[in-house]
C-alpha cells in the first residue's frame, strides 16, 4: 500500500497544476485576494463616511430647529429647494444627496403636539448607505433631544425636570462572557470556512486525477495488476488525497492569520487577542477536529472520481461538492445553533461548531467527542462506499 502512496504522492508534487491548487493559491493567492479586498472595501466605506452631503429642506416654516441641528453637523451643506418634487429631482440629477421634507404645519405643528410625519428621501440603491448611516442617528438622537426640549419648555416644564424625562435612566452594560469568548464568537466562526475552503481546492485538484484522470490516460489498468487488494488500492490513493488537503489547510490558514495580523495593522485587535488563547493544546484540538472532516471529504471527493466516466464529469461533480460543504458552515453561523441541540451529530454543521467552541474556550468533551467520532464513522462509511466503486467492474471501466 505504501508502495502505491508514494507513487501516488511523487505524481501530484510532480503536477504544477496541482501544486498551485496545494500550495500557491491557499500560501499566497487567496490571502492576498481577501485581505486585498477587505482593504479596499475598508478605504472606500471610509471615504464614503468623511464625504460631504448636500441637502434640501423642504417645509413651510423652515424648519428652524433642523436647519440648526444640520447646520451644526459637519459634512453637511444645505441646497435650496422649493418643493419635495424639486428636491427629488435634484437626487435623480445628482445635485443633492438627500432632502428632509415636512408634512403640513412643518416643525411648528410638531412643537404645538401634533404628530407630524418628516420624510427622509435619498436614492436607497448604493451598496454603502451613507446617508442612512449618517442622517438617521442624527435625526433620531440630536433632533428630536432637541425637539423635546423645546417642546417641555413650551409646556413650562423646569429645565431639571426635562433632563430627567429626556434622559430617565443611564443604561450600564455588563457582560458575563469573557473577553476570549466575545473574540471567539467573532473570529471562531470563520476559521472553519476558511479551513474547508482551503482544504476542499486543493483535494478537488488531487481527486480528479486518482480516478478518472487515471481512467482517461490508462494506467488505472497497470495499477489493478499489482498484487494488492482494490481496498488497499483504495486505502493508498485517500491518503494522497487527505495528506493534500491537510498541508493546503494548514498553509492556508497560517497565511490567512499572517497576512491579517500585518495588513490589517492595529484593525487586527480581534484576531490579536484571540491568538494569546490559542496555544498548543487548543491547535492539537483543532487539528484532530478537521481532519476526519477532511477525511470525509476526501473520500467523497474519491467516489465521485471512481465514478466518473471522464476528468471532465468528475470536475462538474466535485464542483458542485463546494456547495454541498459551504452550506452546512454557513448554516453554522445561524443565531442559536449550538451543539448541545443534536448538531453534533450532522456532519460539518458540527465540525464547524465545535471549532468555534473550542477557540472560544467553552468546547465541552462529551461535544468534542461525539462531534470527532461522527464524523470519523461518516468518514469510513464513504471510505467504504470508494471501495465498493472501485469493486465494481462496470463503474470502473466504463466509458
Amino acid at each position: 500500500m505504501w508502495n502505491v502512496f508514494y507513487k501516488e504522492l511523487l505524481e501530484v508534487l510532480r503536477d504544477k497544476r496541482t501544486l498551485i491548487f496545494m500550495l500557491v493559491m491557499p500560501a499566497v493567492i487567496f490571502p492576498v485576494l481577501i485581505f486585498g479586498y477587505a482593504k479596499l472595501a475598508s478605504n472606500k466605506a471610509q471615504q464614503e463616511g468623511t464625504r460631504e452631503l448636500r441637502y434640501a429642506l423642504v417645509a413651510s416654516d423652515g424648519a428652524p430647529l433642523l436647519r440648526a441641528v444640520l447646520e451644526a453637523t459637519p459634512l453637511l451643506k444645505a441646497i435650496p429647494a422649493g418643493s419635495k418634487e424639486a428636491a427629488e429631482a435634484a437626487i435623480r440629477a445628482n445635485q443633492i444627496d438627500f432632502a428632509l421634507v415636512f408634512g403640513d404645519g412643518g416643525e411648528r405643528a410638531i412643537l404645538t403636539g401634533q404628530q407630524k410625519q418628516l420624510s427622509l428621501v435619498y436614492n436607497t440603491a448604493t451598496v454603502f448607505d451613507s446617508v442612512g448611516k449618517r442622517v438617521k442617528p442624527l435625526l433620531a438622537v440630536a433632533y428630536t433631544d432637541k425637539l423635546r426640549g423645546e417642546r417641555l419648555s413650551v409646556l413650562g416644564v423646569q429645565q431639571n425636570v426635562a433632563a430627567s424625562l429626556n434622559t430617565p435612566f443611564v443604561l450600564s452594560v455588563s457582560s458575563t462572557a469573557s473577553d476570549r469568548q466575545e473574540q471567539g464568537e467573532k473570529i471562531g466562526a470563520l476559521i472553519p470556512y476558511f479551513l474547508f475552503m482551503m482544504g476542499l481546492m486543493s483535494s478537488i485538484a488531487v481527486s480528479i486525477d486518482m480516478g478518472a484522470g487515471e481512467k482517461e490516460r490508462g494506467t488505472l489498468e497497470s495499477l489493478l495488476l499489482l498484487p494488492i487488494s482494490r481496498s488497499t488500492l483504495v486505502v493508498a490513493k485517500f491518503l494522497v488525497i487527505l495528506c493534500a488537503a491537510v498541508i493546503s489547510g494548514g498553509i492556508g490558514i497560517t497565511s490567512m492569520g499572517l497576512c491579517a495580523m500585518h495588513l490589517l495593522g492595529q484593525d487586527a485587535g480581534e484576531l490579536q487577542a484571540i491568538t494569546r488563547y490559542i496555544h498548543t493544546p487548543e491547535l492539537l484540538m483543532l487539528g484532530l477536529l478537521i481532519l476526519p472532516a477532511y477525511a470525509m471529504v476526501s473520500a467523497l471527493l474519491l467516489s465521485i472520481s471512481f465514478f466518473a466516466r471522464s476528468h471532465k464529469e468528475a470536475a462538474s461533480y466535485s464542483q458542485q461538492m463546494m456547495i454541498v460543504v459551504l452550506l452546512p458552515i454557513m448554516a453554522s453561523m445561524l443565531p442559536g445553533m449550538k451543539l448541545g441541540d443534536g448538531w453534533s451529530l450532522v456532519p460539518i454543521i458540527n465540525t464547524a461548531l465545535a471549532i468555534k467552541e473550542v477557540v472560544k474556550g467553552t468546547i465541552a468533551m462529551a461535544d468534542y467527542i461525539s462531534v470527532f467520532a461522527s464524523t470519523a464513522v461518516v468518514s469510513c462509511l464513504l471510505l467504504s462506499l470508494c471501495v465498493y466503486w472501485c469493486k465494481r467492474e462496470e463503474v470502473l471501466f466504463r466509458s
